[in-house]
């Protein structure tokens, strides 16, 4: 595996319950073979925007633009 093939993995060092969750939970799916793009999407959107819309949801798994 090369440095760019490997998951963006984020540390969950010093953050709040809920964001270890999902940080774990992104982690797992980064760590999925072919789901590295799906992981992105759920960092972007869940983490650092907070969007925990359906909308948001359905573009970060599906890249479903509406």
């Amino acid at each position: 595996m090369t440095e760019l093939d490997k998951p963006d993995i984020i540390e969950s060092n010093d953050l709040s319950v809920v964001d270890r969750v999902l940080t774990e939970f992104i982690n797992a799916v980064a760590a999925e073979d072919g789901y590295l793009e799906i992981s992105a999407r759920l960092k972007d959107g869940i983490l650092e925007k907070r969007d925990f819309s359906e909308a948001a949801l359905e573009r970060a798994l599906f890249g479903v633009e509406q």
